[in-house]
C-alpha cells in the first residue's frame, strides 16, 4: 500500500434511507449524494440535469454594473480597447474569449500577454506602455490586476482607464481602476468564490450581452474555451464552475472550434471523449508549453483562429515547445530531487524551499508541483539570477501557501496567487530567511501524520453492486474535479484471474474476480511491481475508481487502480 485509506464517516442515516427510497438508489449512492450538500430530491435534480439558467445574476457583482457601462462606451464610440491577460491556460482563455466576443460585437479590440521571463506576471509599464502606443483608451485586465494598483495609477495618468477581472486573492489595497470585478473581494457579496480567471471573464461577458438583450445562448459557442480554462487552474468544479465545464465539455466533444481541433488531433486524440483530465493532463501542458517556453499570444492565436490550416499549423509549433519543456522539466526536476536529498531533512521539515541559479523560470511551477506530489508537503522553487529568485509555489494538505507568503511579505519583493498555489519574487539573499520562516509557519501548521500520503475512500463494495444504473449514476456525477472528485471504492479480497502484464508506458493491465464477476483492471504507472504477483489466483485489496474504456469503438467498464495491499 502507498497510502493510508480513510473511509468517510458515514453517519446520516435517516437522510440515507429518505434518498435512497425517494430516488430509487442504493445506500452507497445516497451517501455519495449527501458528500456533495445535497438533502432533498430538488438539489439532486438540479445538480444531475444542470442548466445554464442556473447560473448567478452577474450584476450581483460588486462594479459590473460600472464595467459593463463603461465597455458599452467604449463600443459604442468606437474606442481601442486592449485585453490585458496572463500567461498561463487560465488567462490565454480569458483573453480568447473576451477577444473574441467584443470582435463580434464590432469592437475595436487587441490583446497583449506579457512574455514571462522578460516581463514577469501581471500588469506591468511596459504592457501599459504598449498600450499608449496603439492609443488604448479602454483596458481590461483578465485572470491578473487586483493587486496592481500602481500600474492602475500609471495608466490612469495616460489616460487610459481600466477594468480589472481577476479571481486571485486581494491585498488591503484594491487598484484605482473604473471597476474591479473579483468574487474573492472582501466587500464582495457574489455568491460563488472560486471562479477562475475565465470565469470571471465569462461574467462580464454574460453582463454585457444581458444589458444588450442577448439570451446567454448567444455565449454558447465560447464555453469550450471557459471550460479548458477553468479545468486547467484546478479550481473546485462545483456551483457555477460545474455549470460552466459541463456545457463546455459538450460544446467541446461535440462542435469545438478550430485551435481546439488541431490541438487534439496534434495529441492524437481524435474519437476519444474529452474530459476534465484530458484537459488538465493533455490539453492544458500544450497551451502552457508557450507561455513557459516563448510567447503565449501563439496560444490565442489558435483558440482563436477562423482558419483549420491555420490553427494545424500553430498546433505543431505549440506539440514541438510542449516537447522541448518536457526535456528541461524532466532534468530540473532530476535536479530538484537531487537537492531534497541533500539540503532537506524530511523527518523535521514539512516544506520544502529549493533554490537554484538558472533554473528555466517557465518549468519551476511544474517541478514544484511535483515535488510536492513526491514528498507529499508543500514546495516552493525558486529559480536565481543576477542576485533575483523568481519563485514558484504549491500546497496541499490545508496549508494555505498564499497565507504563508503573506505573512513573511516583508522578506519578499512581490508575490500573489491563492491558497494552494502562488508565485514571488525575492532577493537572493533573503531566500535563506524565507525558507526558515516557511519551515516555522509549516511545523506550526501540519502534523507528523499529515506527512503521510492518505487516500479518502468512499466505502467497501462488493463488484456485484456496479449495476446499469450505479454506472448511470455515476455518469451523473460527472464532471468530476476538485471538491466533486470520482468516488474511490474499496474492496476485498479479489482474485486475480489469468496473468498480470505491463503495457503502455509502466502501466499493470489485469483481470480481477469476486463471487463470480470478472472486470477489467488497470493500475496506471504500477510497471514496477509486477514482480509482487507471484502466486496463481493472488488475492488482493484494492482502492480503485470504476470507469469507461472505449477502445477500437467498443466501450466497456473498468477499474482503475490507485493503491492495492496484495494478501
Amino acid at each position: 500500500m502507498l497510502y493510508r485509506w480513510v473511509f468517510k464517516n458515514h453517519t446520516n442515516i435517516d437522510k440515507i434511507a429518505h434518498l435512497k427510497s425517494k430516488l430509487n438508489i442504493n445506500p452507497t449512492l445516497a451517501q455519495l449524494i449527501l458528500d456533495r450538500n445535497l438533502s432533498t430530491v430538488e438539489e439532486v435534480d438540479n445538480f444531475i440535469k444542470p442548466s445554464l439558467s442556473n447560473l448567478h445574476d452577474p450584476f450581483l457583482f460588486k462594479d459590473m454594473d460600472k464595467a459593463v457601462s463603461r465597455l458599452l462606451t467604449a463600443l459604442r464610440e468606437g474606442e481601442n480597447i486592449l485585453i490585458y491577460g496572463d500567461y498561463d491556460v487560465d488567462g490565454i482563455t480569458s483573453v480568447s474569449i473576451l477577444y473574441e466576443a467584443l470582435f463580434e460585437l464590432g469592437g475595436k479590440v487587441s490583446f497583449y500577454i506579457p512574455n514571462r521571463i522578460s516581463e514577469g506576471y501581471g500588469l506591468s509599464r511596459k504592457g501599459i506602455d504598449a498600450a499608449k502606443s496603439r492609443k488604448v483608451k479602454l483596458l481590461i485586465t483578465v485572470d491578473c490586476g487586483v493587486t496592481a494598483v500602481e500600474e492602475v495609477q500609471y495608466a490612469n495618468e495616460n489616460n487610459i482607464d481600466v477594468i480589472v477581472s481577476d479571481h486571485h486573492e486581494a491585498t488591503k489595497d484594491i487598484p484605482p481602476a473604473i471597476a474591479v470585478i473579483n468574487p474573492k473581494l472582501k466587500s464582495s457579496k457574489y455568491p460563488f468564490k472560486e471562479l477562475a480567471g475565465v470565469g470571471v471573464a465569462f461574467k462580464l461577458l454574460q453582463a454585457l450581452y444581458q444589458r444588450l438583450g442577448y439570451n446567454i445562448d448567444k455565449l454558447e459557442h465560447i464555453l469550450d474555451l471557459v471550460a479548458v480554462g477553468t479545468a486547467a487552474d484546478i479550481v473546485p468544479l462545483v456551483d457555477e464552475n460545474r455549470i460552466l465545464v459541463k456545457f463546455g465539455l459538450e460544446r467541446l466533444n461535440t462542435n469545438s472550434r478550430n485551435g481546439l481541433f488541431a490541438l487534439v488531433e496534434s495529441a492524437a486524440l481524435l474519437g476519444r471523449e474529452l474530459t476534465v483530465s484530458t484537459i488538465v493532463f493533455v490539453l492544458a501542458p500544450r497551451l502552457n508549453a508557450v507561455g513557459r517556453m516563448s510567447n503565449a499570444k501563439k496560444a490565442v492565436h489558435l483558440l482563436t483562429s477562423k482558419s483549420l490550416q491555420q490553427a494545424r499549423n500553430i498546433a505543431k509549433i505549440l506539440e514541438s515547445e510542449n516537447k522541448l519543456r518536457r526535456n528541461i522539466d524532466e532534468a530540473t526536476c532530476l535536479e530538484a530531487f537531487d537537492l531534497v536529498d541533500k539540503q532537506i531533512n524530511q523527518e523535521d521539515s514539512k516544506i520544502i524551499v529549493l533554490a537554484k541559479e538558472n533554473w528555466h523560470p517557465g518549468v519551476i511551477g511544474i517541478v514544484a508541483s511535483r515535488i510536492m506530489e513526491k514528498f507529499n508537503r508543500p514546495a516552493v522553487l525558486i529559480s536565481i539570477k543576477d542576485g533575483i529568485g523568481k519563485g514558484s509555489a504549491r500546497s496541499a494538505l490545508n496549508f494555505d501557501i498564499y497565507k504563508a507568503l503573506n505573512s513573511v511579505n516583508y522578506l519578499l519583493e512581490d508575490f500573489g496567487g491563492h491558497k494552494f498555489a502562488a508565485g514571488l519574487t525575492i532577493k537572493e539573499e533573503n531566500i535563506n530567511d524565507l525558507r526558515t520562516a516557511l519551515e516555522k509557519l509549516s511545523n506550526e501548521e501540519l502534523a507528523n501524520e499529515d506527512m503521510i500520503p492518505s487516500m479518502l475512500v468512499e466505502s467497501e463494495i462488493n463488484l456485484n453492486e456496479f449495476d446499469a444504473n450505479f454506472l448511470k449514476w455515476l455518469k451523473y456525477f460527472a464532471p468530476y474535479g476538485p471538491q466533486n472528485m470520482t468516488p474511490v471504492f474499496v474492496v476485498r479480497n479479489l482474485e486475480v484471474a489469468g496473468e498480470v502484464h505491463v503495457v503502455g508506458y509502466n502501466h499493470l493491465k489485469m483481470k480481477v474476480k469476486q463471487d463470480g464477476i470478472v472486470i477489467d483492471a488497470i493500475a496506471y504507472n504500477f510497471g514496477e511491481k509486477i514482480s509482487q504477483f507471484k502466486k496463481k489466483n493472488q488475492k488482493l485489496d484494492s482502492a480503485f475508481v470504476m470507469e469507461e474504456n472505449t477502445w477500437n469503438g467498443q466501450t466497456t467498464i473498468q477499474m482503475r487502480i490507485k493503491d492495492f495491499n496484495l494478501l
